[in-house]
């Protein structure tokens, strides 16, 4: 393998591993809650590096921005539904995440419709950090409280995973928000009688 190709492998094996973590999530019970939480981990690191090592080895793609943009909300809504499926979290949670995604996504293919680039924002970048971690928080309570032995100290850390999804959903929001503010002008140029015309 050539390790020029590495970042664009990163990006495909987040989509590809995908169905895996519905699966895991899927089956309800603890081991496979915490294998889905060990390799929603790993999807997480690799989201981060690949830009990094894509940037190093200066193989910046077009594919490579594509496969980096798409992975991280096709990995993010494959464990939001089955969790939502399973009880583990709120389904108007899920709605907030998933249309805060389409709703960045359509802006920004807005914007280069316009022939401007919207590049990601450091809210965005945090965000996807505390969405993750609190994913993974809420899957290891599922495994936890329902395995026998567990300490009691630890069950109650566990139980704790309503604050990091708090914070994922204050990130959400506010860094949908940022997008669109930032875009506001490109916006309101765009409204019905502002658009240029060939008269």
């Amino acid at each position: 393998m050539n390790q020029r190709d590495l970042p664009n492998l990163l990006g495909i094996f987040r989509i590809v591993t995908t169905p895996l973590l519905v699966l895991l999530i899927a089956v309800a019970i603890p081991w496979a809650d915490i294998a889905a939480a060990i390799l929603l981990l790993a999807m997480a690191i690799s989201d981060i590096v690949d830009g990094r090592i894509a940037r190093k080895l200066q193989v910046v793609s077009a594919l490579g921005v594509f496969l980096d943009t798409i992975s991280d909300k096709i990995f993010v809504a494959g464990a939001l539904i089955p969790m939502v499926e399973r009880g583990l979290l709120p389904a108007w949670l899920a709605v907030i995440v998933i249309a805060r995604e389409f709703a960045v996504s359509g802006l920004r293919s807005f914007a280069a419709s316009a022939g401007v680039v919207i590049s990601a924002r450091s809210w965005g970048k945090q965000k996807l950090v505390f969405t993750v971690t609190a994913l993974i928080w809420r899957l290891i309570d599922a495994a936890a409280s329902v395995t026998p032995g567990i300490p009691g100290p630890l069950l109650l850390l566990t139980s704790l995973w309503p604050i990091p999804i708090t914070l994922a959903l204050i990130w959400t929001v506010g860094s949908g928000v940022e997008y669109f503010w930032k875009a506001r002008s490109l916006l309101r140029a765009a409204l019905p009688g502002r658009l240029p015309t060939d008269e």
